[in-house]
């Protein structure tokens, strides 16, 4: 890790003072960047900590988190489904629906996996088998924070990605440029960014021979002598009888500036901000080259950072859909399994699907575009029903959540339990990390208010232990995911 003297200062530790404090806003800025939103009792843990020390709790809980479990189909061919062709959409389904669970669940590794996910692009459409799938999963979620070198070279052996960008047929004497392309311009250095067309076919021609059995939906991985070009490549300028092994050697030696610059500018456009600084990406990459492409200095010393808790950087991010479904369940403490059943979570797939972002099927090998992207009239439309559903179906039916909203409104404001204007004013910084203008947060507050009696706020009967707490907070909720503000992150 670099020492704090080679660092810009933007990327020094943020220290809080007066005019940027240490408080729950930040907090959730940090949870909903790194994860998909904090609970309230993740923002009561992290703001017992120093920014550094929460950051450092968050990234060493994922390193040492175990491997994903895997399904008991995980290694199944075509030959164990036996023409069950019922069972293997249903395993398919489930799988797809465990992630957006865990998601919900957990948070943390689902969002570094997602945005992997949104890097190395495959689409399960495509590559049509569920023990790929599950390769391709696990790999991402064990090297989200690991060495991104080993990532790169473990990605391009995947069965999904294989067939995806046609490795599978990529052979000696009719080499197919796709990964070898894709490689260079996506996975590593950027686009036209230090390699030329010939270095694409030369690539191409270096990494032939590796094969995976598609039509069976075997997800074992070989390597065929037969099928490899052994003529001399010359790549980057460098002459050689070149393979898998040297290619990604010479990426990450010859073209190690280009490929620190464009991954860590990608992390900063997905964890900061659509616009990068360039000094900071910088700075990013000369950690990330002095760390030999381990990926957790680079998130440390961002998420650690004095630029990264700016108040610019503060609800600047258009939400996916994804991040506006499990915010929603995560900033209101529902995220226990035995509080969103199946049903409930094949609706999630089903909406978030509808709104451009499928899980396993990005929209192209570039994948989602992200930003402005996500939204238009109609997936705003889908966003709006989605809320309403959930929030008056799952929400108000279910006792055990309409009682955690009430604890959520109880912690925030005691002991003014009898304040709706507090309890409002405090839901609202919860949910949207600021303040509404005075003219939204009055409807706010009639949206909260609901059909309780005018003189119950002023005599002292009200107060959150009222039997109708629960529903106006799911009241005011329909109001606050209709705003523009719940858009953002």
């Amino acid at each position: 890790m670099h020492t704090s003297a080679t660092l810009l200062p933007p990327l020094d530790p943020f220290v809080p003072n007066a005019d940027q404090p240490w408080d729950a806003r930040r907090v959730q800025h940090f949870y909903q960047r790194i994860g998909l939103a904090a609970s309230y009792e993740q923002v009561v843990q992290g703001l017992a900590m120093s920014p550094s020390e929460l950051a450092d709790s968050v990234i060493d809980a994922l390193l040492a988190a175990p491997d994903p479990v895997a399904p008991i189909w995980a290694n199944w061919t075509w030959d164990d489904y036996q023409d069950n062709n019922d069972l293997y959409f249903e395993h398919k389904y489930e799988f797809r629906l465990r992630w957006l669970r865990e998601m919900i669940e957990e948070g943390l590794r689902s969002k570094l996996a997602l945005f992997w996910h949104n890097h190395f692009v495959t689409e399960e459409v495509v590559y049509d088998c569920n023990s790929f799938m599950w390769a391709y999963y696990l790999l991402l979620h064990k090297n989200a924070l690991g060495n991104f070198r080993t990532f790169v070279e473990e990605m391009g052996k995947n069965p999904a990605m294989l067939v995806y960008l046609n490795g599978n047929i990529n052979v000696a004497g009719q080499p197919n440029e796709n990964y070898a392309r894709e490689l260079m311009e996506l996975f590593t250095m950027g686009e036209g960014n230090g390699y030329t067309q010939t270095d694409i076919v030369e690539v191409a021609r270096a990494l032939t021979g590796w094969r995976v059995d598609r039509y069976n939906c075997d997800n074992a991985v070989t390597f065929a002598p037969n099928r490899h070009d052994n003529g001399i490549k010359t790549i980057f300028g460098q002459a050689g009888n070149w393979g898998y092994n040297d290619v990604h050697e010479l990426i990450f030696t010859l073209r190690r500036d280009e490929t620190a610059r464009h991954i860590c500018g990608k992390i900063y456009r997905a964890f900061v901000y659509q616009k990068i600084d360039e000094q900071v990406v910088e700075a990013m990459a000369e950690t990330f080259k002095a760390n030999n492409w381990e990926l957790a200095p680079v998130f440390r010393l961002l998420f650690k950072s004095t630029h990264f808790y700016e108040d610019r950087h503060i609800n600047t991010c258009i939400k996916s859909p994804i991040e506006t479904m499990a915010g929603l369940f995560r900033l209101s403490g529902v995220t226990s399994p035995d509080e969103i059943n199946d049903d409930n979570i094949g609706y999630l797939n089903y909406i978030v699907s509808e709104m451009g972002q499928e899980p396993f099927n990005p929209v192209d090998v570039a994948g989602w575009p992200g930003y402005h992207a996500w939204l238009n009239e109609n997936t705003l439309a889908f966003r709006w029903s989605f809320s309403a559903s959930f929030l008056f179906g799952l929400f108000s039916n279910n006792e055990e959540i309409r009682e955690k909203l009430r604890r959520l409104a109880i912690d925030l404001t005691e002991p003014d339990e009898t304040d709706a204007r507090r309890v409002t004013q405090e839901l609202i910084g919860h949910y949207l990390k600021r303040e509404l203008e005075p003219a939204l947060f009055e409807t706010a507050l009639e949206y909260f208010k609901g059909e309780v009696p005018e003189n119950y706020f002023e005599d002292g009967t009200w107060s959150v232990q009222y039997v109708e707490t629960p529903y106006q907070i799911i009241n005011l909720l329909y109001y606050l995911t209709r705003l523009p503000e719940w858009q953002l992150c």
